[in-house]
């Protein structure tokens, strides 16, 4: 059983789940580690996104390329999913659980649908979920993203373009949030942006610093996630700017990015 090493790495531990089915082991945080996952921003669709939030072939591919495997991604609609999955397994897609959406592996069919349930070690949460097909289709949305994972040409993949990318993207993300906390808004309007705008910093962000072994600096971020969350408990009238420290922030990134600068230097 693969299990997960860190927060929201449901999709990560269900590639490790994938691969141990093939006969190939490796784990949720060896394959972050391995592709630099700590040091990847990206912007997609108008959303900055950084560590377990980059998820899909994309960025799986940066690990399974060089052994010779790639993910193929086919979005199915709900009516063909039941037929789609027992064609193709294991296969990876979200379902939706209480509180937000999250990575499975679906493993076989016997009258119940069976899946593989990332969770961490020691939860007490179900490691195997089994639905029947009620359950599995009000757990998905209308076109639900599934993907497999097939041989292919093994490949090098480097990662230096993503690193440059991601020094821009992360002073970009900077910037923006300080647009946007310099300036009084409507206190329905912060809860839209928490993940497009605020998580990869103040959340994503700080899991990934952990996870690379830069406590220092991911204390220092999580200081300004508590401005950031007392700010979000309060009655949002003032300007975000007077609760969460902005030059603070401007400097940590560029201590941030100033780090993925230096893994360039080391990138493949």
């Amino acid at each position: 059983m693969k299990y997960m090493h860190f927060k929201s790495s449901c999709s990560y531990t269900a590639l490790a789940a994938i691969m141990e089915l093939k006969g190939v082991d490796t784990e949720d945080d060896k394959i972050a580690l391995e592709i630099k996952l700590p040091w990847l921003f990206a912007k997609e669709d108008g959303k900055y996104l950084s560590g377990p939030m980059l998820q899909g072939a994309k960025w799986f591919d940066l690990w399974l390329v060089p052994r010779g495997y790639r993910m193929v991604e086919k979005p199915v609609d709900k009516e063909r999913l039941c037929q789609y999955l027992c064609a193709h397994k294991p296969a990876m897609l979200g379902i939706q659980t209480t509180c937000e959406k999250h990575a499975v592996v679906f493993t076989g069919y016997d009258k119940q649908y069976h899946f593989i349930n990332p969770t961490h070690e020691g939860s007490g949460e179900q490691t195997e979920l089994s639905l029947s097909e009620e359950e599995l289709l009000s757990a998905v949305d209308r076109e639900t993203m599934v993907g497999i994972v097939t041989p292919a040409e093994a490949a090098m993949q480097s990662l230096v373009p993503y690193l440059s990318d991601s020094i821009s993207v992360i002073r970009e993300n900077c910037a923006d949030i300080e647009v946007f906390a310099a300036k009084k808004h409507d206190p329905d309007d912060y809860l839209p942006v928490m993940n497009s705008l605020f998580r990869p910093l103040l959340l994503d962000g700080i899991t990934m610093l952990e996870l690379a072994g830069e406590t220092d600096l991911a204390q220092e971020y999580t200081e300004l996630q508590r401005q950031f969350m007392t700010f979000m408990r309060g009655t949002r009238e003032e300007a975000l700017q007077k609760t969460l420290s902005l030059d603070r922030l401007h400097a940590l990134t560029e201590q941030y990015a100033h780090l993925i600068e230096q893994q360039m230097q080391h990138a493949r």
